[in-house]
């Protein structure tokens, strides 16, 4: 009996390990999915090295959204459906400060380095958690030849968005993913990073091996390709590829 009913509750909602760049889509999305596909989306949040360590330790999550890399592996060694993997988005990285400061220039190289070099803190994903922004602009400062500099004026964030320091008042300019910084209210975006120093990141979507409820994972993948998954991918700062 306890064992139908774990199945049962189960079968009442799509679990969905994701980076925190689709949060915004997936929350707009979560009652239209929830009328299609009958049970509700739960979602937990992990960068891609977290969701690696995560699926590989036996976390059971029906879909995996990540980097193509990530699920590629996740598909190579069985724990995703060889095929399901669907490419959504594109994103790319920003500079965030608090709501009414003074807007550094970030739109040259120069520019940029000089606003990292003059912030009181500077706040930006672990690179050790395998986020994509965290480990790009790891290498952005060691080419610009700052790296020590700003390591010691930095504040960390393990996977969520590093603006969320600004509104604390533990960093004063915050370099993520554009649709991360566009999660937290009470912050400017003051632009992308120059093109020379830019990188576009990829979300792609897949289905775990032994989801109860690959029907509803299905009805999301659509979801998230029909025209209004495509709106509230641009909403929510992020370049859709159908």
């Amino acid at each position: 009996m306890f064992a139908r009913e774990r199945m049962a509750d189960a079968r009442a909602m799509l679990n969905v390990l994701t980076t925190i760049a689709m949060k915004g889509v997936l929350e707009r999305l979560a009652a239209p999915f929830a009328r299609q596909a009958g049970c509700r989306l739960t979602m937990t949040f992990a960068p891609g090295g977290v969701a690696l360590e995560r699926i590989r330790a036996g976390h059971m999550h029906d879909v995996v959204i990540s980097g193509p890399s990530v699920l590629d592996a996740l598909a190579s060694q069985g724990y995703l459906v060889v095929g399901s993997k669907i490419e959504l988005a594109h994103s790319r990285m920003g500079v965030a400060i608090l709501a009414g400061a003074p807007r550094p220039r970030v739109d040259t190289v120069e520019s940029f380095k000089c606003a990292l070099k003059e912030a009181k803190s500077v706040t930006y994903t672990d690179p050790a958690t395998g986020a994509a922004s965290g480990v790009h602009l790891a290498k952005v400062l060691e080419g610009l030849g700052i790296a020590e500099d700003v390591r010691a004026k930095a504040k960390l964030g393990s996977g969520g968005p590093v603006a969320e320091f600004l509104v604390r008042g533990e960093a004063t300019l915050a370099v993520q993913q554009i649709c991360e910084h566009m999660l937290v209210a009470g912050v400017d975006i003051v632009g992308p990073l120059p093109p020379a120093l830019q990188t576009v990141s990829t979300v792609a979507i897949a289905l775990h091996t032994r989801t109860p409820v690959p029907d509803a994972g299905q009805t999301l993948i659509a979801l998230l390709q029909s025209a209004r998954g495509r709106e509230c991918l641009i909403e929510c700062g992020l370049e859709p590829l159908n």
